[in-house]
């Protein structure tokens, strides 16, 4: 992609707060910010491990900006509609402040850095290696790899989504889920399409005009629980593995909005193992399963090679991805451990579960059902904060940030209802 001449970069300096002066030699990351959870995480991370941190976002209004460990924050322009400006914009910017590190957070901040890796260079750039991008960062490509070492998947083809695409999997069995082989597709209309689960013709049909004439996965539903297998590698070597359990989510194929963190299970660690074998990897991903909680058995979903939505559990539990990716990365030595402490309380993405509460059935009763759930989610985001992703004992202020913002929807939402 040509990188187009941006306008100036805009910058908010945190008032108050020490950073490192311009004429200083210090550790200094970028972090791509897109909602609280990820880069607020990473941000936290790498500030108590002494990093300087700047958060690079196209909005100001993210509760994670308020964090003490945000240094600095840089506008760039919209990378949905103008990524060629946001990529010079992000140029610009390292060359200015020669950040050793900058570090996505999401699909699209993913995407856009691996077109940047000429420009910018690849060894400021935290991202996977080429051949784990280019496994993992298509459905497709995942499935044939996971087959190739007989790691289990969903029954299920690849295709064009289209009105014969629709003919050749419209009698069933449902469900299905469709899901893009490429979840970002650069100059898109959205960060990430999530997939669908379709329980009837009429509902296939609608998701194959969402995705018409996108490369897509047609696979059979597995029932089950999903379990996330985070990892940090060095050349497919694993140094560092954790798991977590998806406890309710936004959705049948949403985001995950309450997990718990357990024990890796050694049958999905040996699928872990062998795929990051495979791929060389070298950075973090989250492999993605769909486990039978009654049988054991279990399908591979997908594999994020990034951070992942439950990062903010993973380092509560001691499990400090960013710092050791950091670390790694930087020339530092990281050892092999096969076990790491487990956060066995349930902690809960406020926003993530707010979507999830507020999304129902039609009706005066759900209505007013839903209503109670929610007002208590905000009392418990109050009354035990630490339950909650955005809590941080040292860096309070982006929790409470939040739970503003949500009492502020809530009270617009109560308003349209009596006006």
């Amino acid at each position: 992609m040509a990188i187009a001449t941006a306008d100036p970069i805009a910058t908010r300096t945190i008032d108050g707060r020490e950073s490192c002066a311009r004429d200083t030699r210090c550790d200094k990351a970028l972090v791509i910010g897109d909602d609280i959870g990820v880069f607020l995480s990473v941000a936290r991370s790498l500030g108590r491990a002494g990093v300087d941190v700047d958060v690079a976002t196209c909005g100001e209004n993210y509760p994670g900006l308020s964090s003490r460990y945000v240094q600095n924050v840089r506008i760039l322009p919209p990378y949905l509609t103008q990524p060629s400006n946001w990529l010079a914009a992000l140029q610009a910017l390292t060359e200015r402040e020669e950040y050793r590190l900058i570090i996505p957070t999401s699909d699209s901040s993913l995407g856009l850095l691996a077109l940047a890796a000429e420009t910018i260079g690849r060894d400021k750039l935290a991202i996977p290696n080429d051949q784990a991008l280019a496994a993992f960062t298509s459905k497709s490509r995942t499935r044939a790899l996971a087959a190739s070492l007989a790691v289990k998947i969903a029954q299920g083809r690849n295709c064009v989504a289209s009105s014969e695409a629709f003919e050749l999997f419209a009698d069933g069995p449902f469900p299905q889920v469709l899901k893009p082989s490429q979840p970002y597709v650069t100059g898109g209309r959205d960060a990430k399409t999530s997939a669908s689960i379709v329980h009837t013709p009429e509902q296939l049909s609608t998701a194959m005009k969402k995705f018409e004439g996108r490369e897509i996965v047609v696979e059979n539903f597995f029932a089950g629980e999903g379990v996330g297998v985070s990892v940090l590698a060095k050349r497919g070597e694993v140094r560092r593995a954790w798991q977590h359990r998806r406890l309710a989510a936004a959705g049948e194929a949403g985001r995950s909005s309450r997990r718990i963190g357990e024990s890796p299970d050694p049958v999905l660690l040996r699928d872990v193992y062998a795929l990051s074998r495979a791929t060389d990897l070298t950075g973090v991903a989250m492999f993605e399963f769909r486990q039978d909680p009654a049988t054991r058995d279990h399908i591979l979903l997908e594999v994020n090679p990034r951070f992942w939505g439950s990062l903010a559990l993973a380092v509560s539990s001691d499990a400090d991805f960013p710092a050791l990716l950091w670390q790694m990365l930087t020339g530092g030595s990281v050892g092999k451990a096969e076990e790491v402490p487990v956060q066995s309380i349930p902690m809960i993405s406020l926003s993530a579960d707010l979507d999830r509460l507020s999304d129902g059935s039609p009706g005066l009763v759900n209505s007013i059902r839903r209503s109670v759930d929610v007002i208590a989610l905000l009392a418990r985001a109050k009354l035990s904060p630490s339950r909650f992703d955005g809590w941080a004992k040292d860096d309070p202020r982006p929790h409470w940030a939040e739970v503003g913002q949500v009492a502020a929807r809530l009270r617009q939402a109560a308003m349209r209802r009596l006006f």
